[in-house]
């Protein structure tokens, strides 16, 4: 019934969910793609420093930089709410601007400092006139304010970019009563959202394993020239290997031959080794069970004969006993016979004596 309900053309099945405004649905789009750009963007910058220094900090600070920067644009512009994403994504490129040109990280590149500066500078102008077409005059001008004030708050101190929550002070500052998002979207428009994000990771996910890795070489000390000096010395000495194995064929049978003759003697006399210490073991077992079973045989003889002679013993006190207490009941009865037919007569006599007396 309900296939055919679902087949009927006078039935429509909508789906309850509100979707996405205008502006919402375009922030959310704009602010992904902004993403991508500012971590390609940070990415080549960061490349041009650590090719352009010889220093080992400068270097390692430019893959530090472009790993946690493009790890926070992502996540910035990931928020739930739209409005949001773009507000942390504006905000992170201000504070890492302020970071670079004036703050604790204003040194950490160098005689190459200007580069990274430059491109800061440029990204916060980019997200600032990406707010500017997504919102109205009066929304851009309380944004700016509290973006500016965001930034001033909270600057980064460190190449980790620890930054609070964006949506935590944007609630206490007006109010937790303040909607952030009227909705979440139809069913389309999340499965969308979520398609636009597993691409955003995927495009930068592979390049940030691989800037890791790069960082842990370099902070270990080895160079890109080291290992490939290594790996060229590996090389030719398997080379070396294989034309000494070319040139002396025979050499390296007469090895191989002699290896398998000694191991295989080495087997034999293991074996033969293994077989007499078998035999040796079983004839001592044997010898052994022998001497346990004549011992049980021993102890089983004595103890039948203790247990014949205690038997005997036993029926031997026991008959002595059944006698002497037959005896004892004999006496016993004849005494109470004695008693029982003697009295009567006694009584009777001392009786007669008594009348016949004067």
């Amino acid at each position: 019934m309900l296939s055919a309900a679902a087949g009927c053309s006078l039935i429509s099945l909508k789906s309850p969910e509100k979707p996405l405004s205008a502006r919402d649905l375009n922030a959310r789009l704009l602010t992904h793609e902004f993403s991508l750009q500012f971590i390609a963007a940070v990415e080549q910058t960061s490349d041009q420093i650590y090719a352009g220094s010889a220093d080992p900090a400068v270097r390692v600070n430019a893959l530090r930089w472009k790993i946690v920067a493009s790890e926070k644009s992502e996540a910035a512009a990931s928020q739930v709410a739209p409005m949001m994403g773009l507000l942390d994504t504006w905000a992170l490129t201000v504070q890492m601007h302020e970071y670079l040109a004036d703050g604790a990280g204003r040194s950490l590149f160098g005689t190459q400092q200007p580069l990274a500066v430059t491109l800061a500078q440029d990204q916060a102008s980019a997200a600032q006139q990406l707010a500017r077409r997504l919102t109205t005059a009066d929304e851009f001008d309380h944004d700016q304010r509290f973006i500016d004030g965001y930034a001033h708050a909270h600057p980064i101190e460190t190449l980790a970019f620890a930054r609070p929550s964006i949506v935590e002070l944007w609630t206490r500052d007006f109010g937790m009563q303040t909607k952030l998002v009227d909705t979440l979207g139809t069913v389309p428009e999340a499965l969308a959202d979520a398609g636009d994000l597993v691409r955003m990771y995927g495009e930068s996910g592979p390049s940030q394993m691989l800037w890791r890795a790069q960082l842990a070489v370099q902070q270990s000390g080895i160079s890109g020239k080291d290992l490939q000096a290594e790996l060229e010395r590996l090389d030719q000495r398997m080379a070396r290997l294989s034309l000494l194995a070319d040139s002396t064929p025979g050499l390296l049978n007469g090895v191989v031959r002699d290896t398998r003759a000694s191991f295989s003697a080495a087997v034999d006399a293991m074996l033969r080794t293994v077989h007499t210490e078998g035999a040796t073991l079983s004839s001592s077992m044997s010898a052994e069970r022998q001497s346990a079973v004549e011992a049980l045989d021993a102890q089983r003889a004595a103890f039948a004969a203790d247990a014949a002679r205690i038997a005997s013993q036993v029926i031997r006190e026991t008959g002595e006993q059944a006698r002497r207490l037959v005896r004892e009941m004999l006496l016993l009865t004849i005494g109470l016979a004695v008693i029982v037919l003697g009295l009567p007569f006694v009584a009777g006599y001392m009786l007669g004596r008594a009348r016949r007396s004067p």
